[in-house]
């Protein structure tokens, strides 16, 4: 083959081989398509369930005062049987105490909205014609739990012995309830008597001459301050205050013409017992005169 005839057929192989190229890379890539991912598989998810509003407890409808007054007044001389024992209870220190709104308010067995009337507590303590103010022991509701100074029973009607403190259910609504920070202990197994703080600091403290067995002050029970007054007719008193508790004699139907009412107070001989009230010092008498009416007194 001649060199030019050898020229011309290399320089067609080189044109095929360069439109093969632009054959090959013109054309569009085949290849198998790629499938779009698959949607994120859903869970079906339950709205969380709304937080049940609490049902507010019914209370008993409010008692006019005409209702009231026909009922058995709750004050130191009564005794009303029908209270709550006390045995089927379990106060504690609420550290409230409540006074009445009104002159008269309803004092009840049981909490229940269906519970009636069984007695009225006063605004004003008789007698001695101070406010009313009482310990609050419990609450359920739109009820508390609430000292009371009356007797269920007396000793010696029937039964050799009676509960020294008492309590009853009301209406919250009924009262002005107050937070307070101390409480008075009286200690029979150590004859003390202590002021203490709800965080359980010692205001104050001291030894204290309580009752005999056969005039006993009041144990394993609660109650409250339901006076701090001066009586000049009180000799032994020297003009102290006296702190008068909303407790009894347990053994005791009466006693100085009263019905056996504990108080805390004064006595000139720092010997000997009492007939079951908690004789202290002067400066322990005006201690709790500091203290507001209706603070809770624990018998232990």
């Amino acid at each position: 083959m001649s060199r030019r005839r050898w020229v011309l057929v290399a320089a067609s192989c080189a044109v095929l081989a360069l439109a093969v190229v632009i054959l090959f890379v013109a054309a569009p890539w085949r290849s198998e398509p790629i499938a779009a991912p698959p949607p994120a598989a859903t869970h079906a998810t339950s709205a969380p369930a709304p937080t049940p509003t609490p049902t507010e407890q019914p209370t008993p409808p409010q008692s006019s005062q005409a209702a009231l007054a026909a009922v058995p007044l709750a004050f130191f001389d009564a005794a009303i049987a029908a209270l709550p024992d006390p045995a089927t209870l379990h106060p504690a220190t609420a550290w409230q105490v409540a006074t009445p709104r009104a002159p008269l308010v309803g004092l009840y067995a049981s909490p229940g909205a269906a519970s009636p009337v069984i007695a009225a507590l006063g605004s004003t303590v008789p007698t001695i014609n101070r406010p009313t103010a009482v310990a609050v022991y419990g609450t359920e509701g739109g009820m508390i739990l609430i000292s009371t100074p009356s007797r269920r029973t007396v000793p010696g009607s029937g039964a050799p012995s009676a509960p020294s403190a008492t309590f009853a259910w009301a209406r919250a609504a009924d009262f002005i309830l107050t937070p307070i920070d101390r409480i008075v202990e009286v200690d029979n197994a150590t004859s003390t008597v202590s002021i203490v703080t709800r965080e359980g600091a010692l205001v104050a403290s001291e030894k204290a001459r309580l009752g005999t067995p056969t005039d006993p002050t009041p144990a394993a029970t609660s109650t409250y301050m339901e006076a701090n007054y001066v009586d000049p007719r009180v000799t032994y008193t020297d003009g102290n205050p006296i702190s008068l508790t909303g407790a009894h004699s347990s053994l005791l139907p009466g006693f100085g013409g009263n019905s056996a009412l504990t108080a805390l107070h004064y006595y000139p001989d720092p010997t000997g017992s009492s007939h079951g009230c908690v004789r202290v010092s002067a400066a322990m008498t005006r201690a709790l005169a500091k203290l507001p009416v209706g603070t809770p007194i624990v018998f232990s």
